[in-house]
């Protein structure tokens, strides 16, 4: 079971909508079975995109240039059992916050390679990676839009060290339900 999770909510709109208060309940329905929740909201967030300098890999092993909000978000995240990442779909994609912050966690993995599955990938920089879950506000989206998001988070979970356990549009699932199913990973 995990004991700690931390929620990173990509949602760019304005609080109290639907995706919000569902990341609520569930949070509700987590703490009462005593698992610790951590929720970051992006929206209030100092997030700096990433330039892609690689100092967080050469200069400074770990650490972005930037000074922001980003290793507060990096160390809960590794020091996580499970992440959960939220956000609504907009033009067949997660929001670029999220996205934005997906490319901050490069500095969790190291620069040096390795062959995975006949695929090169970083090594990893910490011995645990946490288990990755996702919750799409999935609106109006095709299902074909749906499948390809799907799919980045697998990958993204493959080049994390990290295993997707559960992909749901909060369409499909109430947060009662969900918070059981994560009570038993």
């Amino acid at each position: 079971m995990s004991r700690k999770i931390t929620i990173v909510n990509g949602n760019p709109g304005p609080r109290g909508n639907q995706l919000d208060i569902f990341i609520g309940e569930l949070v509700t329905g987590l703490t009462k079975r005593e698992i610790d929740v951590e929720t970051f909201h992006l929206r209030e967030n100092k997030i700096r995109q990433c330039t892609g300098c690689f100092d967080c890999w050469w200069k400074t092993p770990g650490l972005c240039r930037f000074d922001d909000d980003a290793p507060e978000l990096l160390r809960s995240v590794i020091n996580s059992d499970l992440v959960i990442y939220t956000s609504p779909m907009s033009m067949g994609m997660y929001s670029s916050l999220l996205k934005k912050f997906h490319d901050r966690t490069i500095a969790l993995v190291h620069p040096y390679i390795e062959l995975i599955g006949g695929e090169c990938h970083h090594r990893k920089r910490y011995p645990q990676y946490p288990k990755m879950g996702v919750l799409l506000d999935t609106n109006d989206s095709s299902p074909k839009e749906i499948d390809v998001t799907e799919k980045i988070f697998k990958r993204i979970c493959l080049n994390f060290h990290s295993e997707l356990k559960f992909y749901y549009s909060i369409n499909n699932i109430q947060p009662k339900r969900l918070s059981h199913e994560i009570s038993h990973l």
